[in-house]
């Protein structure tokens, strides 16, 4: 597999509600079905996290995974949708797949045991819609949640074949991108963009080299709020400071403090990385995350009959050689970080 992506939580870690319906964790009258799954219209793979409530002491049966877990003939689960090679809605029934989890004396929840995930390695639509249904054979209940996936977005800027960053404190530099399809608009309700310095790394006395990075927050924000509308092209902007760059490399700790005479360092791509997420999501975070000052916060699911929570997310790259002249300025500023450059590029 290229690209697996799955979303697992805890799975007393919350405690989701309906906003209109308080829904009880511990349920006397039946199981209370609990969904996580977040999709990827990009990933070969989705899974899908589904287990339950159960009765009885937290403290104990939290951990005990017979408990949590559906065995595999009590359930049926389908997901219905437009998948890529076919065009038109379907239904189908997901596989199932299980992970063995180590044992961890420092695990908050059950360990040293198999998992099962629910999965589908059929490729899933952009923007599309998606109803997965859990049918519970004791009761004949059905679970539900739908959510759409991320629409395609490209990338518009930066354009050029190489990235440089000034060094001068009042420059401004973006990162653009586009949704191809009219109305334009993304089916994301937020986007967190992150940067990526890599280099390859050789220290003394080693043969081998390691590739290592620096994460630099670029900017995020609610999709309405990044939307400039302002062309006949409407597209989703944040600014940065290139010259950040240079303080973020003086201050990295694993540089400072790991910079021997002899070692040497080679520059790689740098890495813009847009992460979108969709709307279920990002209202299960502000809504879990509230500051409010009363305690009894209502939290969100969008599971109906049961609880959990099912949306959408994906992470568009792209990579661009760093300029000679950045590479000119990194080498003389941090001469003891050894940075060089790489004859073969």
């Amino acid at each position: 597999m290229k690209k697996i992506f799955f979303a697992l939580f805890a799975l007393t870690a919350v405690i989701l509600s309906s906003c209109s319906n308080k829904v009880e964790l511990y349920n006397n009258d039946g199981d209370t079905t609990v969904v996580y799954a977040l999709l990827d219209a990009y990933a070969d793979t989705n899974f899908f996290k589904i287990t339950k409530s159960f009765v009885g002491n937290v403290s104990e049966q939290a951990y005990n995974y017979d408990a949590n877990n559906y065995k595999y003939d009590e359930i049926d689960v389908t997901l219905t949708g437009v998948f890529k090679d076919s065009g038109n809605t379907q239904t189908i029934t997901l596989d199932t797949i299980s992970k063995w989890i180590p044992y961890d004396e420092n695990a908050q929840f059950y360990s040293g045991c198999w998992q099962r995930y629910y999965y589908t390695t059929k490729t899933l639509s952009e923007g599309e819609e998606y109803e997965l249904d859990i049918l519970r054979k004791e009761d004949g209940v059905t679970v539900s949640a739908t959510t759409k996936t991320i629409n395609e977005f490209i990338y518009q800027k930066p354009a050029s074949p190489y990235i440089g960053f000034s060094d001068l404190p009042t420059g401004t530099a973006f990162v653009e991108w586009r949704v191809n399809q009219f109305p334009y608009k993304s089916t994301a309700a937020y986007f967190e963009v992150t940067g990526y310095f890599h280099y390859k790394e050789l220290m003394p006395g080693t043969i081998d080299t390691v590739a290592r990075s620096m994460k630099w927050s670029l900017g995020s924000g609610e999709a309405d709020n990044l939307y400039n509308t302002s062309t006949n092209m409407p597209y989703y902007v944040i600014s940065y400071t290139p010259s950040a760059l240079y303080t973020l490399l003086e201050n990295d700790d694993y540089l400072k403090n790991n910079s021997p005479v002899g070692v040497q360092r080679w520059f790689e791509d740098f890495e813009f990385s847009i992460s979108a997420t969709g709307n279920d999501l990002y209202n299960y975070y502000l809504v879990t995350n509230s500051a409010s000052a009363i305690q009894d916060v209502p939290n969100y699911t969008n599971v109906e009959n049961g609880m959990g929570i099912m949306s959408s997310r994906v992470t568009k790259s792209l990579k661009k050689p760093v300029q000679e002249t950045t590479r000119k300025k990194i080498i003389e500023r941090f001469e003891n970080y050894g940075f060089i450059n790489d004859p073969n590029r």
